[in-house]
């Protein structure tokens, strides 16, 4: 086989259900010069073994690789990028589906542009609902943490941007996108925009970890601290200082607000999760004292107003 221009990293931990549609999105792109690359992440369901042995069979751009042990999503990810044959690397949930155009589409864009990334559109599912999620272009600014979104995987990524670099996904932790993308983004010059919706993202299934709500509220203090290091360590922590609460704030704000939303937690849980998850958190601030309040409510209103003065002292600044 030819050396392919595509690399699609798929991490697959209980996924069976979900598996055979997201794979036949993948082997039936229009750009056929792609490598899959299906990391079995030590997964319990011994029909993702299967499932991925069966499209190994049926096609030979597939690589299959199993964990001895669960690296969570951060390192089979991690997995993926050390075992990839192609120059450009794009990341597919195993539990999602894309497009049959989109790596075709997210290729010729990154390279008519000659660009480091290329993003697409996409369209959330909740249930029986769905939504289109369309993203503002890439704009290069000092701002390098706010600059784009957080999302790993509606990108197609040049692989140096990593290995270079020395940029991975932390393992063991949720957040692994908001630990990992915007310190990439300090090293991205441009950004090709595909404006179309090209992935489809399952907001909810059962035992996904966005809806673990404690794990991710006391993984933020653990991300922001990554993060933190690494702008000390590129020495720009006392300068970019602003723009890392900004981003900090706009996480916290992300996640109490889909708490809110929750129906099936109780009230006291709510807040005993924001009080002890939030404080860690809310510590890397120059002002912690005034997030935490009472109520999950009260705490809200107190990140956007933290917000607000953020982004009014950004604009004197400029």
């Amino acid at each position: 086989m030819s050396v392919p221009k595509v690399t699609i990293v798929v991490p697959v931990y209980n996924v069976s259900k979900y598996l055979s549609k997201c794979l036949d999105s993948l082997i039936n792109q229009t750009l056929k010069e792609i490598e899959i690359v299906l990391i079995n992440d030590a997964s319990p369901d011994p029909e993702d073994d299967r499932i991925c042995k069966e499209y190994v069979s049926k096609d030979q751009r597939i690589k299959y690789i199993v964990h001895d042990k669960n690296k969570g999503l951060g390192g089979a990810r991690n997995t993926g990028i050390a075992n990839t044959s192609s120059n450009y690397i794009g990341f597919v949930d195993s539990d999602d589906w894309v497009e049959l155009n989109m790596f075709e589409k997210l290729y010729d864009a990154i390279q008519k542009e000659d660009a480091d990334v290329s993003q697409c559109f996409f369209t959330e599912h909740i249930g029986t609902q769905s939504k289109t999620r369309r993203l503002k272009k890439f704009r290069k600014q000092d701002d390098f943490l706010n600059a784009t979104n957080v999302l790993a995987w509606n990108k197609l990524f040049k692989k140096t941007l990593f290995t270079e670099n020395k940029i991975f996904f932390p393992e063991h932790h949720s957040l692994e996108d908001i630990a990992t993308i915007p310190r990439l983004m300090y090293f991205v010059d441009s950004m090709a925009q595909v404006k179309e919706s090209l992935y489809n993202y399952m907001v909810t299934r059962e035992g996904a970890i966005t809806a673990n709500y404690e794990r991710i509220f006391s993984d933020h203090s653990v991300v922001f601290n990554l993060i933190k290091k690494f702008m000390i360590d590129k020495e720009v922590w006392n300068s970019h200082r602003m723009f890392f609460e900004r981003r900090l704030i706009r996480s916290l704000l992300h996640d109490v607000s889909r708490l809110l939303k929750d129906t099936v937690i109780e009230e006291k849980k709510k807040k005993d999760m924001i009080t002890n998850g939030l404080e860690k958190s809310t510590n890397l601030l120059r002002y912690p004292h005034k997030i935490i309040q009472s109520s999950l409510r009260e705490t809200k209103k107190s990140l956007e107003r933290y917000k607000r003065i953020l982004i009014i002292k950004q604009l004197v600044r400029f």
